[in-house]
């Protein structure tokens, strides 16, 4: 059962091993060159409070820092990318929900129960000169269809996009052995 009373949890969690240290997987994933260099073009102020924009080409997704601890844990939140004002709305989101028979009114009524979107970057030490990274996005909302539905399209396109993050510390690892 959904509600306002009851809060349904949307989660997304992946891990990658790769062969770096804590301090070259904390330049890639909690650095605005770090991340732009896997990601996409990033603006970070890296502290507790900052900013933190993500350019997705028509789009800025722009959140704050939540959590920054050097070589272990980077946090941010992100609103859900859906306009303060229905007016406001891009055509092609207005359009999505039409397609889900979803009405707009509904949507931003919904919106008030729902917590942004929060993303967090786990680094831990591993054996063999390797390191662990832990990546959670989640967000709490009223379990609507079109939560429902977002989320698991927001998930389908970011995990490819974090896949090029194991990917980087991949081609840096080729890259290293070439030049021994």
């Amino acid at each position: 059962m959904t509600g306002p009373d009851r809060r349904v949890e949307h989660r997304m969690e992946r891990a990658y091993e790769v062969g770096a240290t804590p301090e070259q997987v904390w330049e890639a994933i909690a650095t605005a060159d770090g991340i732009s260099s896997w990601m996409v073009p990033t603006r970070l102020d890296p502290r507790v409070g900052g900013e933190v924009s993500f350019d997705l080409g028509d789009v800025t997704s722009t959140g704050v820092v939540t959590e920054y601890t050097p070589n272990a844990r980077f946090a941010y939140e992100e609103p859900w990318p859906i306009a303060e004002r229905a007016e406001e709305l891009p055509a092609e989101m207005a359009e999505w929900f039409r397609a889900l028979g979803v009405p707009l009114a509904k949507v931003y009524d919904d919106l008030s129960s729902v917590t942004p979107i929060a993303t967090e970057f786990l680094v831990e030490a591993a054996s063999g000169g390797s390191c662990v990274i832990r990546i959670v996005t989640s967000a709490y909302g009223t379990g609507a269809d079109w939560e429902n539905e977002f989320f698991t399209e927001m998930v389908a396109s970011l995990a490819p996009i974090l896949d090029q993050l194991a990917a980087h510390f991949a081609r840096a690892a080729m890259n290293t052995e070439i030049t021994r």
